[in-house]
């Protein structure tokens, strides 16, 4: 049965230079789509598709962003057309390098010859290319928190996706930077909608979890008053057990009666190592003592360097160090101003801490916060002020920009530049092209003789000019010379080595 022809219609309302804009728009869509179902049906396309998915199948890697949303949706729902649209797929591995040459092997063993694998514009994060067509991101993902994601991965026809919880935390994640690539904030909502409607955040009985963490000092409204009042003179911005009871008044009246005075906090803070510090000397003012501060490492890039506040045994905060610019909102507590991070934000954080495996992260805790959030969220969607203001522009922390990375990765260069047969070197700048012949290998750095010009066929010559820029170049068997150079004789060839 064909599809229903589709026409524009244009009324007198509408003016002749739009009416003719939307002709346009419908020939342009009509031509993507005819171009699409060509690339996507071509032996070529469907081929670099297998190659990838058994890998992964293969390798029991763990796939995520938008193919794994779209791929754990119901059919009628996925909003990838595999029709007429080429999967990228991003996937997580504990050996990302070595997995992303792997793959670019397998390519060209399989008779592809322009494949490259390449380190991307994050560090840890590899691309695959297969003639010029991107085909697999591949990130570096610590083996204690790939193995987290894995035991609650769902698998479909072979391949490992991220659970629900996980895509949902990158979504929050993408919500809650408004000075990140907000260009993708609509695509990202529409998507979180869906993937929230058939994956809605599920717990155990809330009824008998406490929201709040054990505290059992005598002392415990002064300290709660002296950590509060010290946290707020520090500007920081709260997420925890503290921010949560802000939320009591949305709260069902049985879980209202469990919240106490106790300290209880989360935050954010651009110095967190002197925000400890100043918590525990207003503790010591009040002669608290057995104080405490334990440092926490930053757990890949989700789980951000933190400092936990102990008295006697019970922790009373984590002041965490933001990893981009979070989005929050200001309101009016008790005579002070108060930064509450958005819901995007405190989401964002719990679900991350749900795979972080530690010992001080509670999951049925953190679970049910997040669930009572996400429900706030949903009844409050469309209400824009106070604490249920979403998509805040006001942001705290730093988000890197493009030209900072690339200086970043400029400085990494001059830094690395004297020691390129590393490992570290081919971290921060692998260019791993499979093509030529191996012929020697030099502390570590494999050399690649290039076939002379007159016997390359086509594409050979068409990638030329790209390798240039990548590869430097050494003469062979040449002597130096005042005189202009010669042609290339039989038998002298040039090689190459990764820039």
């Amino acid at each position: 049965m064909s599809k229903k022809k589709q026409v524009v219609k244009c009324d007198k309302n509408i003016s002749f230079a739009d009416c003719e804009m939307s002709i346009l728009r419908l020939a342009v869509d009509k031509a993507e789509e005819n171009i699409g179902k060509r690339v996507v049906s071509s032996p070529e396309i469907k081929s670099m598709i297998d190659i990838v998915e058994n890998f992964i199948k293969k390798k029991n890697l763990i796939c995520y962003g938008g193919t794994a949303i779209n791929n754990i949706l119901p059919k009628q729902h996925q909003f990838y057309n595999k029709e007429i649209e080429v999967p990228d797929y991003d996937f997580f591995s504990t050996h990302a390098l070595e997995d992303a040459k792997e793959l670019a092997d397998i390519y060209y063993k399989n008779g592809f010859t322009d494949v490259e694998a390449k380190s991307g514009q994050h560090h840890g994060t590899y691309k695959v290319f297969v003639n010029f067509t991107p085909i697999a991101d591949i990130t570096y993902l610590p083996k204690e928190i790939f193995q987290s994601i894995k035991k609650e991965s769902i698998r479909i026809a072979g391949i490992l996706y991220a659970p629900p919880n996980y895509l949902r935390m990158g979504m929050f994640l993408e919500l809650s930077r408004p000075a990140g690539d907000i260009g993708r904030w609509e695509k990202v909502l529409k998507r979180i909608t869906l993937l929230n409607k058939h994956y809605p955040p599920t717990t155990k009985n809330c009824d008998e979890i406490d929201f709040q963490r054990e505290f059992e000092n005598e002392n415990g409204d002064q300290i709660y008053e002296t950590v509060k009042n010290t946290l707020i003179n520090q500007g920081v911005v709260f997420f925890g057990g503290f921010a949560v009871s802000l939320y009591s008044k949305y709260m069902p009246k049985n879980l209202q009666k469990q919240l106490k005075r106790i300290p209880d906090f989360d935050v954010l803070s651009q110095d967190p190592e002197t925000t400890a510090e100043i918590v525990k000397e207003r503790l010591k003012d009040i002669n608290v003592k057995n104080v405490k501060i334990v440092r926490h490492d930053a757990i890949g890039d989700i789980i951000p360097l933190s400092y936990e506040i102990i008295v006697d045994q019970d922790t009373i905060a984590f002041i965490y160090k933001p990893i981009a610019c979070h989005s929050y909102n200001e309101i009016k507590y008790k005579n002070n101003q108060l930064r509450i991070a958005t819901i995007d934000t405190m989401m964002s954080f719990y679900l991350a801490f749900l795979y972080a495996n530690k010992p001080y992260y509670d999951i049925d805790r953190i679970l049910c916060m997040a669930k009572f959030l996400f429900e706030v969220q949903q009844k409050n969607r469309l209400q824009q002020k106070g604490l249920l203001k979403r998509f805040s522009i006001e942001c705290y922390g730093h988000q890197d920009t493009i030209e900072e990375m690339r200086a970043e990765k400029a400085k990494k260069f001059t830094e690395l530049k004297n020691n390129r047969g590393s490992r570290e070197f081919e971290e921060w700048f692998l260019l791993y092209r499979p093509v030529g012949k191996n012929v020697e290998d030099y502390h570590g750095k494999k050399y690649i003789e290039i076939i002379p010009s007159k016997f390359r066929n086509k594409t050979q010559k068409n990638t030329h000019a790209f390798k240039s820029r990548y590869f430097k170049v050494i003469k062979s068997k040449t002597k130096p010379t005042n005189k202009r150079t010669k042609r290339r004789g039989k038998g002298r060839s040039r090689k190459y080595f990764f820039f």
